[in-house]
């Protein structure tokens, strides 16, 4: 199943992805560039993906999201998960990355 991710933004607040489907190398350029597109939009207070549609996530989007934080710790705007369960859930939890995504004061 390949990912889907849709993107609402409005000036001045958070932008907004909802991302469903199976993260995988073969599908991760695909989050890669909302996500990017999402850091680029004028006056954002922040990324916030909702995963509650992701039914599987492998190390490469993994690395897509550590780049993601790294990208709004770095432009000063919070980039957090919400929705995170199961699988993916337990992924993140084992690469220790659960709470600083989940956790926006973190």
């Amino acid at each position: 199943m390949p990912v889907d991710v849709v993107t609402e933004s409005h000036p001045g607040s958070a932008v907004r992805l909802t991302v469903t489907g199976e993260i995988d190398m073969a599908t991760v350029g695909a989050l890669e560039t909302a996500l990017r597109d999402a850091f680029a939009v004028p006056d954002a207070t922040g990324v916030v993906a909702d995963f509650a549609g992701v039914t599987f996530c492998d190390s490469s989007g993994v690395a897509a999201l550590d780049r993601a934080y790294a990208e709004g710790v770095a432009r000063g705007i919070t980039f957090c998960l919400t929705g995170v369960s199961g699988t993916v859930r337990r992924v993140l939890e084992i690469t220790g990355m659960l709470d600083a995504l989940t956790d926006p004061g973190s």
